[in-house]
């Protein structure tokens, strides 16, 4: 009898170190599955987006864009009347009649509230006058311009960009093109206008965006801009260089 039990007790010894061994065992393969899963080629190369140089608040998101004057109706500057019923004047001579800024498809039209003027070109003889929905920045959009020409005492309907541009403009020596910008999302994309067609065209986008403080023309068809690189960071970015006359004719 205490040889059955001693067997028996044996038997049990050595079936509780087996099941102790294969929960050892299993233990132990568990790293080995997971391994692949945390050293995937992918879940290494994968990083997260690196945040906007131009969101940073320590860059000066519109560094060179220029004080354009603003009037709404009734008033005037540079000898431009926005009269009270919504027409725009230069030395009392009607230039537009109507200043629409919006269409919707059923036909209404948005005219504008309030005018933001650049200062005139080199030679005085050129305007840009941005067109806005409402009287503040908040209740409405500016994204209709037109080319004021004093000479000829003309307002002309521009494109310019999708929003209209930036309030910024530079002006070729011969005063033959205008330049513009327009930045959002990081980046910038210049555009230039030929002042004798009105046909506009945009240069390929900036890699970063562009420090309009730093503009510079090469020469009378050439600019350079740098660009603004996040704060504590070496922009490896080169400055942007465009040709107009390269541009206009591709």
């Amino acid at each position: 009898m205490n040889f059955n039990c001693r067997k028996k007790q044996l038997i049990a010894c050595v079936f509780g170190c087996w099941m102790l061994s294969a929960a050892i065992a299993g233990c132990t393969a568990t790293p080995t599955r997971s391994q692949p899963e945390t050293t995937s080629p992918d879940s290494e190369t994968v990083a997260p987006s690196p945040s906007n140089p131009a969101d940073s608040p320590s860059l000066p998101k519109l560094a060179g864009v220029q004080e354009w004057a603003e009037i709404l109706q009734g008033e005037s500057v540079q000898g431009l009347t926005f009269s009270n019923d919504g027409k725009l004047l230069y030395q009392d001579k009607v230039l537009l009649t109507e200043i629409p800024v919006s269409y919707v498809s059923n036909g209404d039209v948005t005219d504008a509230q309030r005018l933001i003027i650049s200062d005139s070109s080199p030679s005085g003889r050129f305007n840009i006058v941005k067109a806005c929905e409402g009287t503040t920045n908040e209740s409405g959009l500016c994204w209709s311009l037109y080319l004021v020409d004093r000479q000829s005492e003309t307002a002309q309907k521009i494109d310019i960009a999708k929003y209209g541009g930036l309030n910024w403009v530079q002006w070729t020596s011969d005063e033959r093109y205008a330049l513009f910008v327009e930045s959002m999302e990081g980046v910038s994309w210049f555009v230039a206008l030929d002042l004798q067609t009105g046909e506009s065209k945009m240069f390929e986008q900036t890699a970063a965006t562009a420090d309009l403080s730093s503009f510079k023309w090469i020469d009378d068809r050439t600019f350079e801009a740098n660009l603004l690189c996040r704060e504590g960071t070496t922009c490896t970015e080169p400055s942007f260089r465009g040709n107009i006359s390269t541009l206009f004719t591709q």
